[in-house]
């Protein structure tokens, strides 16, 4: 698999269909603006392709926590369903890893869903005991 940046607003938008996977809430008419406004926080968008085609996708950044110190957090994983079970997620992980090492970051950090939590065990990943929770503040 080949794992390259994805920085074009082409190449970002093709990445719609499958990032939108994961992240149902999202809208195709959005993505490109929603992925610009993360990025000036940091956020990079990896895609990973087989043959010229997208097969996994990530999207991380360096970041600063009180709790985590400096480390990179990714915040989307998501694997082409047909194409799951091949370890493109696994070697995504790999790469960035590699990239955070070579940055001299110490720790890589993720929320898992349930679901997934088998298969971030099985790379290597150490489980916390928080549970990430929110509050929906409605509007007024």
């Amino acid at each position: 698999m080949d794992v390259r940046e994805l920085r074009s607003d082409a190449e970002i938008e093709a990445a719609f269909p499958l990032m939108a996977v994961l992240r149902e809430r999202l809208r195709k008419e959005t993505f490109l603006e929603e992925v610009r406004r993360q990025q000036v926080e940091g956020y990079r968008l990896f895609g990973g392709f087989v043959g010229g085609k997208l097969v996994c996708l990530a999207g991380a950044r360096r970041s600063h926590t009180l709790a985590r110190g400096e480390h990179l957090f990714v915040d989307d994983l998501v694997t082409e369903e047909s194409e799951r079970g091949q370890g493109h997620a696994g070697q995504m992980l790999r790469h960035l890893a590699d990239r955070a090492r070579a940055e001299g970051l110490g720790r890589m950090y993720l929320d898992s869903r349930a679901t997934a939590q088998g298969f971030y065990a099985k790379v290597g990943f150490t489980f916390l005991s928080s549970i990430p929770c929110w509050l929906d503040l409605g509007s007024e």
